[in-house]
């Protein structure tokens, strides 16, 4: 299956239902209306996405993004993501409310089992975070949001990122699961938008660095601070990136470092805190050392400066 060059589900540095059961019902114990078509309907159309007569593409899009919280990969990987890939942003055939009504939907699926951890809510969540992505990526080209509209899906975004618990990155029995990195897939496409302020900047980078080091989270290993990385790669690209924020946040750095080798041995919560904060930063400076991606062109000026003091900071809390 082809999807856009920028959405790669395990490395996305440049591209995360509607009236969805809840995957824990008995219900899910029969075909859904979805899988009754038949898993090759659904795959010819992720692959082209040619509607057949009588049907309509937004009813289509319905019926495949309620897989998004299947415990079948296939089903909520190549139908929930790849129908909406393909019909919402390669040929673009809904129309704008059509693109509202869903952007409503699958944000309302953001808080649906929010805080549960090791079982299937997930999925939905996560997997709705990554087909968000695809439509805040549409809408820099082609907005049908208003700026209330694009206020509640950054709002709601961030909440996300906040709130999820269930950090598992890739599972065994069910697959990818990876809510940090769809939720930075998400973020890094608003944060492209004209309408993602100054304020806006700050708040990210807040956001990312809680994530990153909150008590008790643990150490990434799916490349999910790569994937927060390159929404703050975003950030920093935008032509009025406030480089007065990046001293103070490069200054937490610094003082996690010091605090996780204060005592002997370190404190195990600080120690996962100050490897994935090394880790975000590296993935950071990286990233700003690489072309900038298609969607985006690198900023005069302030870029270089940033790199450098990036790189200052590494070098300070290298051990």
């Amino acid at each position: 299956m082809r999807f856009p060059a920028c959405w790669s589900r395990w490395a996305v540095p440049a591209l995360s239902g509607l009236a969805m059961l809840s995957p824990a019902s008995p219900a899910l114990a029969q075909p859904s209306a979805a899988e009754r078509r038949g898993r090759s309907f659904w795959l010819a159309l992720a692959k082209d996405c040619a509607v057949p007569a009588p049907e309509s593409a937004y009813s289509l899009v319905g019926e495949a993004v309620s897989l998004l919280g299947d415990p079948d990969s296939s089903w909520r990987d190549d139908v929930g993501y790849g129908v909406v890939a393909s019909c919402v942003y390669q040929k673009k055939l809904l129309k704008p409310g059509e693109r509202r009504e869903l952007v409503a939907r699958l944000s309302e699926n953001l808080r649906r089992g929010i805080g549960e951890t090791g079982n299937d809510s997930v999925l939905l969540r996560s997997f709705s975070a990554l087909d968000l992505s695809i439509l805040a990526a549409l809408e820099t080209a082609d907005p049908v949001l208003d700026d209330a509209g694009y206020r509640r899906l950054l709002e709601d975004a961030l909440a996300y990122l906040r709130d999820e618990r269930d950090l598992r990155g890739l599972e065994p029995r069910v697959g990818w699961i990876h809510a940090t990195a769809h939720t930075a897939d998400l973020l890094k496409f608003l944060a492209r938008d004209p309408r993602f302020t100054v304020a806006d900047q700050q708040r990210l980078f807040d956001a990312v660095w809680s994530k990153m080091t909150a008590p008790g989270t643990p150490v990434f290993t799916h490349a999910e601070d790569e994937r927060l990385a390159a929404a703050l790669v975003s950030v920093v690209r935008r032509p009025d990136f406030d480089a007065a924020l990046l001293d103070p946040w490069l200054a937490r750095f610094v003082a996690l470092e010091k605090r996780v080798w204060s005592t002997t041995p370190p404190d195990s919560p600080t120690l996962d805190a100050s490897q994935n904060a090394r880790n975000l930063l590296r993935s950071l400076h990286l990233l700003l050392s690489s072309p900038a991606s298609s969607g985006q062109t690198a900023a005069a000026g302030g870029e270089g400066a940033a790199r450098e003091r990036m790189l200052a900071t590494l070098t300070a809390i290298r051990r």
